[in-house]
Parts: C-alpha cells; structure tokens; sequence
C-alpha cells in the first residue's frame, strides 16, 4: 500500500479572533492538481462573517496577487457537508453562526497557472465583528513532494 500523494500545511494555526479584521494565510507554492483550504472553526462570540477569497500570488513574498476562481462546501454538523460551490474571483461570504463548522475551499492549479502563478495564499476580510477560535490548513494535492517510504525495506 502507497501513501496517497498530498502535502499538508499549518497555513493558519488556530488562534482566538483568528479573523479579526483581515487575514491571509501562509504563501503556498502549488505544482501538482491543486490545493485544498480547510478553515475549522471552534467557538465563536456571535455570527462572524468574513468575506473568503483565494489570491494566485507570483512568489512566496506576494509581490503581485490576483484573486481566482474557486469551488467551497461548508460542514456545520460533524461529518454533513453541502454541495460544491463555484465561486467567482469575488469569493463568498462565511457567516459562522454555528461552533464547530468547517469550509473547503479547492483551487484547481490550472487556475493559478492561467493567470501565470504558482503560489497561493487564503484571505479573509472580516465584515461581522465577533471573535472566532479559527485556524486554517492548506493540503497541495499531488504536489512536488512525494510521499516517503515508511520502511527501508521496500
């Protein structure tokens, strides 16, 4: 048995008021199929909202960015997950009203490479006030990292 291919980043380690006014997550450079976004949220004060949107970034200091493309579902029970989404380079609005939900956000690489990049990073501009433990992680799918033998032996 194989390990899938996948690559999985702390793009926002979880913190209280995770996103409070705007945030961006960690540059992340995606060669491969695309890249998953996973924002998990615990506590919330009230019904945060934040506007979720993707930036293609044309290197790991975001010298210029431009917003994509993109597909979401939201979870806001512990496994029941809504259909896919596209949205538009505008993003969409996340209105956390329930603990514990969760969002995916998926860009396809193909989307950053049209626009002529190859990095990525999320961002959040907070549009409803209230304090939110949030973090959110980054996993590259079938990336520039091969997965590792688990044993020396094969």
């Amino acid at each position: 048995m194989s390990a899938p291919n996948f690559h999985v980043v702390n793009a926002l380690p979880p913190v209280a008021d995770a996103f409070s006014t705007s945030s961006d997550s960690d540059i992340i450079r995606v060669e491969g199929e695309g890249i998953l976004f996973v924002i998990q949220q615990g506590a919330t004060a009230g019904a945060a909202a934040n506007t979720v949107t993707v930036e293609a970034c044309s290197n790991i200091s975001a010298g210029a960015t431009q917003t994509v493309p993109f597909i979401y579902r939201e979870c806001i029970a512990t496994d029941v997950w809504g259909d896919w989404t596209a949205s538009d380079a505008d993003g969409f609005s996340a209105v956390g009203t329930v603990a514990n939900s969760m969002w995916q956000i998926y860009v396809d690489a193909a989307e950053l490479a049209e626009e002529g990049y190859g990095y990525v990073r999320l961002s959040t501009d907070e549009t409803a006030a209230h304090a939110v433990l949030a973090g959110v992680l980054a996993i590259v799918i079938n990336g520039r990292f091969e997965p590792r033998a688990t044993t020396l032996l094969t």
